[in-house]
């Protein structure tokens, strides 16, 4: 994932420098641990080596993964417990329409938030896939749409497939949206 890492900073320092200042210095030990004491469950070993390149973002510049933010840690764990009070209040019961591979839930303690459009929109970590879902694939959860997507069958493959979106092209820094979004939504 370094290389990837580095791939990506790379983008960043010639197309929004300013999003390449806005990353976390590396997470700790102390911090990954603390994350997945709280979550209750571990992750995968390609999204935690990113981790500990850069812990998320500050979240003071544009959002980097696609008019997302990259969640710290510290991140990460607010989302997921504002989630987690959600299921325990509003969403008993409630459930999604998934693609094959992914549970029927609104919301699964084993989805985990690794970004976040501040309106209630992740791309997650599916530590709980159905039968036929791959165990870390990355899935779509929007706040208010039931559909929940499988975006890639890993974080590297998900992250691999954003960088190749951005070196192509496809994806771009838009100032007029103060984040990096797709070219056709220019």
């Amino acid at each position: 994932m370094n290389k990837k890492f580095d791939k990506f900073k790379q983008w960043l320092s010639l197309n929004y420098s300013d999003g390449l200042l806005d990353l976390n210095p590396p997470a700790s030990d102390d911090e990954i641990e603390e994350l997945t004491r709280t979550i209750g469950v571990d992750l995968p070993e390609d999204f935690i080596s990113v981790l500990k390149i850069h812990n998320g973002q500050k979240g003071e510049s544009a959002w980097l993964f696609d008019s997302q933010e990259f969640l710290s840690t510290k991140r990460i764990i607010e989302e997921f417990n504002i989630w987690k009070n959600l299921l325990d209040k509003e969403l008993q019961g409630k459930v999604s329409n998934p693609d094959d591979g992914v549970k029927n839930d609104w919301w699964n303690k084993k989805w985990i938030p690794i970004t976040s459009d501040g309106c209630g929109d992740h791309y997650c970590l599916d530590l709980s896939p159905s039968p036929t879902g791959t165990k870390g694939q990355v899935i779509t959860l929007w706040y208010e749409s039931s559909e929940r997507e499988i975006v890639s069958q890993s974080f590297s493959q998900w992250f691999e497939e954003y960088l190749s979106e951005l070196n192509t092209g496809n994806l771009v820094y838009s100032k007029e949206y103060n984040s990096i979004v797709h070219k056709d939504e220019l």
